[in-house]
């Protein structure tokens, strides 16, 4: 899901979709409005003119190019070792294998003429399955893989904390990563974000009190007593972090985030929306936990919540 800077351009974060940096960001924004026109249009009236059956695998083709270009750099990252891939494959690659696929429907297996009625029914399927696949690869493509490098800033997310005051297991597991960040020099502060819990004990502060008795300097672990969802601990960072890690230009502080896979394609949408480019450490499992196939399930109404939230205000 990344690429090196030079070569395969400096989106070294995340692709979403698909990325076309050579274009640059407006016109590569137009270019992906006229692809989804062709391809929507495609999936209402399949049955085409030779015409138009060109033109939709042509668009195909050329996003299928592009997929091929962003896989590349994947592994062009993942030789450097600046990520650690969970899975193997990047996801462009799944997309390339799809539009390939779609280029050769449009071209040599033309649907027959259907109703209007079934032609929106196929839609109408078609897009709920999409709004399903979407956050679920990003799950386990992207919040599978780890980013780790030096940075200013390790922002670990709350998790449970038991009746006793004792952290979870998912709450010790990110704590545990971010101590090892701390220790290993790949971040010079911890920020730790949480909100009081069902135990009556604020999250934040027992994650403070982790970190110190791991051997991290109080002075080290910045508290966000009120982060109460991930929304709130983005807005929190900036008044937290400002100032305090600013880098000698003036730039913002370089961030990374430590949570679990399931939660870590949302966390980087929220910091996006916000403004800030940061790169995601999964939190490693120590031992199974039986709430994670629902927690997943529970991310994919969530990330569109987030991604459509500025849309609606």
């Amino acid at each position: 899901m990344a690429t090196l800077a030079g070569t395969f351009g400096d989106f070294n974060a995340t692709i979403w979709w698909i990325a076309l940096p050579w274009l640059g960001q407006v016109a590569g924004a137009v270019a992906m409005v006229a692809a989804g026109v062709v391809l929507v249009a495609y999936a209402t009236a399949p049955a085409m003119r030779a015409g138009r059956r060109r033109v939709t695998a042509a668009v195909c083709l050329l996003l299928a190019a592009a997929t091929a270009w962003n896989g590349i750099g994947f592994y062009e990252v993942w030789r450097a070792w600046l990520i650690r891939p969970a899975v193997p494959l990047p996801l462009s690659f799944v997309l390339g294998g799809v539009l390939l696929f779609v280029a050769a429907a449009a071209v040599w297996a033309p649907a027959p003429e259907r109703r209007r009625g079934t032609a929106a029914v196929v839609v109408v399927v078609a897009a709920a399955a999409c709004a399903l696949a979407f956050p679920v690869a990003q799950v386990f493509f992207f919040g599978e893989t780890d980013y780790r490098r030096e940075a200013a800033v390790a922002v670990v997310f709350g998790a449970q904390v038991h009746d006793d005051g004792r952290l979870s297991t998912s709450l010790s597991d990110r704590m545990n990563t971010a101590i090892e960040l701390y220790q290993s020099g790949q971040a010079r502060k911890l920020l730790v974000s949480g909100g009081v819990g069902e135990s009556g004990y604020n999250e934040a502060l027992v994650m403070r009190d982790a970190a110190i008795a791991a051997g991290v300097p109080a002075e080290d672990v910045l508290v966000d007593g009120n982060g109460v969802n991930t929304a709130a601990t983005v807005r929190n960072t900036r008044a937290l972090v400002a100032g305090a890690s600013a880098d000698a230009n003036g730039e913002p502080p370089t961030l990374r985030a430590v949570s679990h896979f399931y939660h870590l394609p949302r966390i980087k949408l929220t910091y996006a929306r916000a403004g800030w480019d940061v790169l995601t450490v999964p939190a490693p499992g120590s031992a199974p936990i039986a709430e994670t196939p629902a927690l997943v399930v529970r991310e994919i109404p969530a990330f569109w919540v987030y991604y459509l939230r500025p849309v609606f205000g």
